[in-house]
């Protein structure tokens, strides 16, 4: 018994993990994976989603055409797209990521519009700020942006002194040259969201500068109008010159009731008489209003007409806030319009944000316009758009050995009400070369068996059998998150057996909050999966699994797993397990609510801290640095190797219904044969284990589980090189085992384990 002690504490000392190298890590935005939806191959499918979108042209590249820059002011993103002339000498828009971290931060939920007020050829930014107004100069050269703030706030001459120009947060305004005299004026609702200001440049009257920026305000109001206290009201024939006079009443309006704020403007020839109209919105009606000018250009303006259905045919109609942009969008040099909802939030999900672009392509002129309804999902058409909260997970559903894709989602309100579903994609391509395309919209029908919202996603062993099942969670009708799964009765490697009817409930962690994310793996160890949650404070949970397979449950063993920094907007991680550099040792990924990724070396122990690898993952294809530009808004993570070179890539569902696609460029790590610093690695595990077995050798052998007394009591395996093999140990009575690797030319390794149940 001495001996075999001996030889049992020598076996131990070989069970320390190592590290074997770490290499450096990178992604780039991928284009290359096509998707097809109903036969039709999507242009720029990993745009990730669009919900709010402002539009405006700037040239970003260095030829000619004019591209494009969207602002989402749901998800606070630029989004950019360069004029892709194709070889019938037609033109796309294409996706073109690397030119969003040229543009500078906009306060969340705000505006921002382009306007070249310096008449330079570059489209000047003009966006929100504190009070007011900021003004950006585009100083930018050769294809590359770049800004210079000229004014932050802006101000203007008021009718008792210098003051902010006041723009709600909420509002589009209107920046143009209103008078015609040359240089740019701003028309903008006023503080209490009733009457229009007019802000007119005085640069080329003082001063003959066509390209300055000298605003006074012109008036009380601007057009004789005020909006009414309905959506369908407007009162024409107000005095501006003097506050509150109105002439349609003979009296004082002072008193009118104050609207809620938010209005949208945009001023533009509708009828070809030389006079600027209106086309104007408000934050609590679904239509577009339509005010027709009879009087003039600049402070002569007046409005006695309006319609609410606009255009006539197929009008812009959205459950709230509709806002209109005009600018050409199908490559004609005329300008098109687009209109889309301008709201930060989907308040009483109300809207349909698969559909929120609506587009109108003008089949008349710039100066005599004839707008036509062309589609309601004007660039989401092209890209992966499920409406809001994607959370995507890459699984092989098939078992043909290449990695599908799902998609879950916030929800989509229809008769039933807001009902979540998972989308599938299925790969038709090859492990090296992906092809997706869309066979449902709504997987398993789980929408009609559950009246889920924010559908998250996941893959996880829960009945501890090697195979994976599908894990998702979401919130029920009362608002609280739930966790159900479907065990999957499909071997590993085989193709999903997944029976909707037999859905089964997890106990829900305690103080789970709906927009908690969460990831199952073997923290421990110990062949049963755990349960990690990326918490609204920031930080990760760690939820040990004291259950059985038939019955898990989740129990909270740590509050900040890996003891990680948490940054305040951080909140709510993604997280994903996988092996980003190919050393055969997972990482771990998070991605935040304020669409940061970080990636941390995993602790040796739970209670470790974790090493923080690296925060500057992006690689821009345009300077060859670090991207500081977000993929976007409440990420959700998932990774697998899909072009086959060895390294995980990574998909990233956003808050506005889409997934970007980063392909892994990091450094392979090159496994060398020093044998005795790989055996080092626990290479069987989980130990003790209650039947399964898993082995992962560092090169290719043969196992086989002896006894104490060195009896084989299991038929020889072979193992593949850096591949996890499952033994089924549920024939053999509870006790201590050794297991025996073998392999051509090399040592005979053991390592020992407990079998209890």
């Amino acid at each position: 018994m001495k001996k075999l002690f001996t030889i049992l504490c020598f076996l131990i000392l070989h069970q320390a993990q190592a590290q074997t190298g770490t290499g450096s890590f990178s992604f780039r935005y991928e284009a290359g994976a096509s998707v097809k939806i109903a036969g039709r191959t999507l242009t720029n499918p990993w745009a990730g989603g669009m919900n709010g979108a402002q539009y405006s042209t700037i040239h970003l590249n260095t030829d000619d055409k004019p591209d494009l820059a969207v602002y989402d002011r749901q998800t606070n993103r630029v989004v950019t797209f360069v004029a892709e002339k194709q070889a019938d000498n037609q033109y796309v828009w294409r996706h073109a990521p690397q030119y969003e971290e040229q543009f500078p931060a906009i306060t969340y939920g705000t505006w921002m519009l382009l306007v070249d007020y310096d008449h330079d050829g570059r489209k000047d930014l003009f966006t929100h700020t504190n009070g007011g107004l900021r003004i950006l100069q585009n100083t930018g050269s050769n294809g590359k942006l770049s800004w210079k703030t000229i004014a932050d706030p802006v101000y203007h001459e008021g009718l008792s002194g210098t003051l902010n120009l006041y723009i709600n947060s909420v509002d589009i305004p209107a920046i143009l040259d209103v008078d015609n005299d040359g240089d740019i004026d701003i028309l903008t609702y006023d503080i209490n969201g009733g009457t229009a200001n007019l802000f007119q440049n005085m640069s080329v009257e003082r001063k003959n500068d066509p390209n300055g920026l000298d605003f006074k305000r012109i008036g009380f109001c601007w057009g004789s109008f005020r909006s009414g206290d309905e959506c369908d009201e407007f009162i024409f024939g107000l005095d501006c010159v003097y506050v509150g006079n109105g002439a349609e009443t003979g009296g004082n309006n002072a008193g009118a009731r104050v609207k809620h704020n938010g209005n949208s403007m945009l001023v533009i020839d509708l009828n070809g008489d030389g006079n600027k109209d209106l086309l104007t919105a408000h934050v609590t009606c679904q239509h577009l209003s339509m005010l027709t000018n009879s009087g003039g250009n600049g402070a002569s303006a007046r409005f006695s007409t309006f319609t609410n259905r606009f255009p006539a045919t197929t009008p812009v109609s959205f459950d709230i806030f509709p806002a209109v942009y005009s600018e050409d969008l199908d490559f004609d040099g005329i300008k098109d319009l687009v209109a889309s909802p301008n709201v930060y939030v989907n308040e009483g999900n109300l809207i349909d944000f698969r559909a929120s672009n609506w587009f109108y392509r003008n089949a008349g002129t710039d100066k005599l316009p004839n707008f036509q309804y062309m589609t309601r999902s004007f660039l989401q058409e092209d890209m992966i758009d499920l409406g809001e909260g994607a959370t995507p997970v890459l699984v092989d559903l098939d078992g043909d050995g290449d990695m599908d894709l799902l998609v879950g989602n916030t929800g989509i309100r229809g008769d039933k009400g807001l009902r979540a579903s998972i989308a599938h994609f299925e790969n038709t391509g090859t492990k090296s070369k992906p092809a997706f395309e869309l066979r449902t919209t709504d997987y398993l029908k789980l929408s009609e068996q559950f009246q889920l919202t924010d559908l998250k996603l996941a893959l996880a062993d829960i009945d501890g059998n090697n195979s994976y099942d599908l894990v998702f969670t979401g919130n029920s009708i009362n608002r609280a998150p739930e966790i159900r799964y479907i065990l999957n009765q499909g071997q590993r490697g085989a193709a999903f057996q997944l029976d909707a009817t037999k859905v089964q409930q997890i106990p829900t962690p305690d103080r789970l909050g709906i927009i908690d994310m969460l990831t199952w793996y073997d923290v421990d160890r110990d062949g049963k999966t755990d349960l990690l949650i990326g918490k609204q404070s920031g930080s990760i949970e760690y939820h040990r699994n004291t259950g059985t397979p038939a019955a898990p449950r989740y129990q909270l063993q740590q509050q900040n797993y890996g003891q990680i920094t948490v940054i305040p907007g951080s909140t709510g991680p993604s997280i994903v397990v996988a092996d980003f550099n190919g050393d055969q040792r997972p990482e771990l990924l998070t991605g935040t609510r304020d669409g940061i990724m970080k990636l941390y070396q995993l602790p040796d122990q739970p209670g470790d801290k974790m090493t923080l690898l690296d925060s500057t993952l992006v690689i821009n294809e345009l300077t060859q640095t670090s991207d500081n530009a977000i993929p976007g808004g409440n990420l959700a993570l998932t990774a697998a190797d899909l072009n086959d070179d060895g390294l995980a890539d990574v998909l990233i569902g956003t808050s506005a219904g889409g997934v970007r696609y980063l392909r892994n460029t990091s450094e392979k790590v090159v496994i060398t044969g020093h044998e005795e610093e790989e055996m080092k690695r626990p290479w069987v595990f989980p130990s003790p284990t209650d039947r399964f077995l898993r082995v992962k050798s560092p090169s290719k052998g043969v196992v086989q589980v002896l006894n104490l007394h060195g009896q084989p009591v299991t038929a020889r395996t072979a193992v593949p090189a850096h591949t996890e093999t499952t033994l089924d140990l549920g024939s053999l009575p509870v006790g201590v085992y050794l297991v025996r690797l073998l392999r051509d030319g090399q040592p005979v390794r053991h390592q020992k384990i407990i079998l209890s149940r």
